[in-house]
C-alpha cells in the first residue's frame, strides 16, 4: 500500500478514536474529601494556604463551612445538577456551602442555604455578583474563593449585630405599606364612586323601557338604575293610590276605571320588582347573566308602570282643571257659537257662488257642509244650556259636566271645519287642480321605496307598509280615474295615503337604523369579549403550571358565555349583547385571578427575594407547565439547595450568575 494511503488510513483511525473515547478531563460529580479540591491544578501552594485561612475566618465568625472545589468541566451536567449531586455525594448538611468553578467550561455554581442568610438570597446574591464573579473574570481563582467566604463572613456579622435597628426599620417598613395601603384602597373608593356615579348618570338618560338601550349598560350601572326606579314607583304608587281616592268621589267608578287599572298594574310591577330585587340580595349569588336579565325585568317593568301612571294622573289633572274652569269654559263655548252662527248665512251664499262656477262634482267634498254646520252649532247650543243645568249640581255630582263640554266643543269644532271648508273651496280646488300631478309623482316615489323595501330581506313592519303600499296605488288609480270631477276630494285621498306611506317609510327607516346600530354594538361587544377570552385563554395557556382552578373557571364561563352570544348572534342581537359583555366581565376577572396565581408562583419559585429571569428556564418551564410533568414523577433533580451561579447569559466565555430559592437541605452532614 502506498505511504500516503497509509498515513490517511492511519489518520482516520486516529480521528475515530479521539472522537468516541471519553473526555479525559470530564470530571464527574464528586465526594470532596477536604474543604479545597483543586482537580484542575489552578491553585498554587500559596493560594491553597490563603483560600485555607478565608474558610477557617468563615468558620469561626459564622458557622458556615464553605467548600471550594475546581474542575476543568461539569461533565456535560450543567452546573446545577453537577453540584447538587456533588452535595449529595458529600453528604452537605444546613452548614455548608459549596462553590463549585468549571474552569474550563467557565461556570459556576454557589450555593448557601436560606437559613444561614437569614431567608434571604439578597446576601448570597451580593457576594455572587459583586466578589465572586469579578475575580472569576479576571482569572483569579483563588480570589473568588476568598471572595466568598470573606463576603459571606462580613454580610453574616453585619446581619447578626443589626438585628435591633432591622426590627425597627421592618415596622417602620410595614407601617409605610399600611399607610400606603390604607391610601391607595380609599383612593380607589374614591373613584369607584365616581365611575358609578357618572355610569348612573348615564343610564338615567337612556330610554327604561327599551331593552336594546339598557344592553349596553354595566352591572353597576343597572343595579343603581333598578333601586332607583323602583323607590321612584313606590312613592307613585302611593301617591297616586290616594289620587284614585279623590278622583272616584269626583268623577265616578267608571270614568276612574283606566286609572285603577294603572294603578293596580303598577302594584304588581313593583312587587315583582321587589322579589326580583330579593333574590339580587340574598345570599346566592348569580352569574353575570343572570343578573343582567333580573335587572332589565325590574327596571323595564317599573318604569312602564311608572309611563301609564303619569299617563292616567295627567289626564285626571285634566279633567279636574276642567271641572274648576267650567263655567268660564261654557262662556267661552257660548261665545264660539254665537260667532258660527254668523258664519252660516255668508257660507251658504259662498256655496251656491261656487255652484255657478264649479260642477256639482267637483264640489261635492262640501256640498253638503253649510246645512251640517247648522245642525252641528244647533246641538252645541243644546249642549252648553244642559251643562249651565249641571253646574247648579253639588260639586260630587258634576262629573257628567265633563261629557257635556267635551261633546259641545266636539260639536262646534265640526261646525267651523265644515265653514272653513266651504270658505277655503275655490282656492283649494284650483290649488288641487295644479297640484295633483306633482302629488302623483311624489306618492310614486314612495310607492317606489315601499316596494324596495318589501323587496329587502327582513323588512320591519312588513304588512303595514304593504297595506299602506296598497292605499298608495288605489289612490293614484283614483286620481286617474276621478281626478276631473271631483279634484278636491281626490287630491285629499292622495295626500293622505301619502302621508301615510311616507310615516311608515320613516318608522321603517329608523327601525332598520336602530337594528344596525345594535348590529355595530353587537359586533363591537363579541370583538371585545373574543379579544379578551383569548388572550386570558393564551394567557392561561403559556402559564399553565401555576393558574389554579378559581382563573380557569372563569375563562370557562366566560368562554361559554362568548359561544351563547355567537349563537345568539342573528335571532336575538340584545341577549347577545348581554352574553358578550358577561364573556368579557368574566375573562377580566379570570385575568386578574390569573395575574395572582403567577405573581404567588414566581414568590414560591424564587424563594420571595429572588428575581424573575434569574435561574435560567428552569422556572419559566416550571411556571409554563413545560416540565412539570417530570417533577411531579420526581425527575429533574431535588429542590433541595438554595442555588445560585451558572454561567452567564450574555456572551460566550464569560462568567454570569442567577439565582435560584428552594427549601432547606436535609438535616445532618460531615464533621
Amino acid at each position: 500500500m502506498p505511504i500516503p494511503r497509509l498515513l490517511g488510513a492511519l489518520l482516520a483511525v486516529l480521528m475515530t478514536a479521539l472522537l468516541i473515547a471519553p473526555s479525559a478531563s470530564a470530571e464527574p460529580p464528586l465526594r470532596t474529601q477536604t474543604q479545597i479540591t483543586d482537580s484542575a491544578g489552578v491553585l498554587s501552594a500559596a493560594d491553597q494556604v490563603r483560600v485555607q485561612a478565608s474558610l477557617d475566618r468563615l468558620f469561626d465568625k459564622t458557622g458556615i463551612k464553605l467548600w471550594v472545589v475546581y474542575v476543568d468541566d461539569f461533565d456535560g451536567k450543567g452546573w446545577m445538577a453537577w453540584a447538587e449531586r456533588t452535595e449529595r455525594l458529600s453528604d452537605f448538611g444546613n452548614d455548608d456551602a459549596l462553590l463549585a468553578i468549571a474552569v474550563k467550561d467557565r461556570a459556576f455554581a454557589f450555593n448557601v442555604d436560606p437559613a444561614l442568610t437569614n431567608n434571604s438570597s439578597k446576601l448570597r446574591d451580593d457576594v455572587r455578583r459583586d466578589r465572586v464573579e469579578p475575580a472569576l473574570r479576571g482569572g483569579d481563582w483563588a480570589g473568588a474563593a476568598i471572595g466568598a467566604a470573606d463576603g459571606l463572613a462580613a454580610g453574616k456579622s453585619a446581619g447578626t449585630g443589626g438585628a435591633g435597628m432591622s426590627l425597627t426599620s421592618v415596622l417602620v417598613i410595614l407601617g409605610i405599606l399600611v399607610l400606603l395601603a390604607a391610601l391607595t384602597w380609599g383612593w380607589l373608593r374614591v373613584r369607584g364612586r365616581r365611575r358609578r356615579r357618572d355610569e348612573l348618570a348615564a343610564a338615567r338618560r337612556v330610554d327604561p323601557t327599551d331593552p336594546a338601550a339598557l344592553a349596553p349598560l354595566s352591572l353597576d350601572a343597572l343595579d343603581g338604575l333598578s333601586r332607583d326606579i323602583v323607590v321612584d314607583v313606590d312613592n307613585a304608587v302611593r301617591t297616586s293610590e290616594h289620587e284614585l281616592t279623590l278622583a272616584t268621589d269626583e268623577f265616578g267608578a267608571t270614568r276612574t276605571a283606566p286609572f285603577r287599572d294603572a294603578v293596580e298594574t303598577a302594584k304588581t310591577a313593583l312587587a315583582q320588582a321587589f322579589t326580583v330585587r330579593q333574590t339580587l340580595d340574598d345570599s346566592v349569588p348569580e352569574t353575570p347573566l343572570q343578573q343582567r336579565d333580573l335587572l332589565n325585568r325590574v327596571i323595564i317593568a317599573a318604569a312602564r308602570a311608572d309611563r301609564e301612571l303619569e299617563a292616567q294622573t295627567a289626564a285626571f289633572e285634566e279633567l279636574r282643571n276642567l271641572l274648576i274652569n267650567a263655567p268660564d269654559r261654557l262662556d267661552a263655548l257660548t261665545r264660539e257659537t254665537v260667532a258660527l252662527t254668523a258664519r252660516l248665512e255668508p257660507a251658504a251664499i259662498t256655496l251656491d257662488d261656487l255652484h255657478r262656477q264649479y260642477s256639482d262634482t267637483a264640489l261635492a267634498s262640501v256640498a253638503g257642509n253649510v246645512t251640517e254646520a247648522r245642525d252641528r252649532v244647533a246641538f252645541a247650543d243644546a249642549t252648553i244650556a244642559t251643562g249651565r243645568a249641571q253646574l247648579s249640581r253639588p260639586a260630587g255630582d258634576q262629573s257628567e259636566l265633563i261629557d257635556t263640554i267635551h261633546a259641545a266643543e266636539g260639536a262646534l269644532g265640526q261646525a267651523a271645519t265644515l265653514l272653513d271648508a266651504v270658505d277655503s273651496a275655490a282656492s283649494d280646488i284650483n290649488r288641487a287642480i295644479t297640484a295633483l300631478p306633482a302629488g302623483i309623482v311624489d306618492i310614486g316615489r314612495g310607492i317606489d321605496a315601499a316596494a324596495a323595501q318589501l323587496a329587502a330581506p327582513d323588512t320591519p313592519r312588513a304588512d303595514e307598509l304593504r297595506a299602506a303600499r296598497e292605499a298608495a296605488v288605489a289612490a293614484v288609480a283614483d286620481a286617474g280615474a276621478r281626478g276631473e270631477g271631483d279634484p278636491l276630494g281626490v287630491f285629499g285621498r292622495l295626500t293622505a295615503a301619502d302621508a301615510t306611506l311616507d310615516q311608515i317609510l320613516a318608522a321603517v327607516d329608523a327601525q332598520r337604523a336602530e337594528t344596525e346600530q345594535q348590529a355595530r354594538i353587537l359586533e363591537q361587544a363579541l370583538f371585545t369579549a373574543s379579544s379578551r377570552v383569548k388572550a386570558v385563554s393564551d394567557f392561561v395557556d403559556t402559564r399553565r403550571g401555576s393558574i389554579g382552578p378559581e382563573a380557569r373557571t372563569r375563562l370557562a364561563e366566560a368562554t361559554r358565555q362568548l359561544e351563547a352570544a355567537q349563537a345568539k348572534r342573528a335571532g336575538n342581537p340584545g341577549e347577545a349583547i348581554a352574553h358578550a359583555n358577561g364573556a368579557s366581565t368574566l375573562a377580566a376577572q379570570a385575568q386578574a385571578l390569573a395575574n395572582d396565581d403567577v405573581r404567588a408562583s414566581q414568590q414560591h419559585y424564587y424563594g420571595g427575594g429572588g428575581r424573575p429571569g434569574s435561574g435560567g428556564s428552569d422556572i419559566g418551564s416550571m411556571i409554563g407547565g413545560i416540565i412539570i410533568g417530570s417533577m411531579m414523577r420526581g425527575g429533574g433533580g431535588s429542590w433541595g439547595g438554595s442555588w445560585g451561579g451558572g454561567r452567564s447569559a450574555g456572551r460566550p466565555g464569560s462568567y454570569g450568575g442567577a439565582s435560584r430559592s428552594s427549601g432547606n437541605r436535609y438535616s445532618g452532614g460531615r464533621f
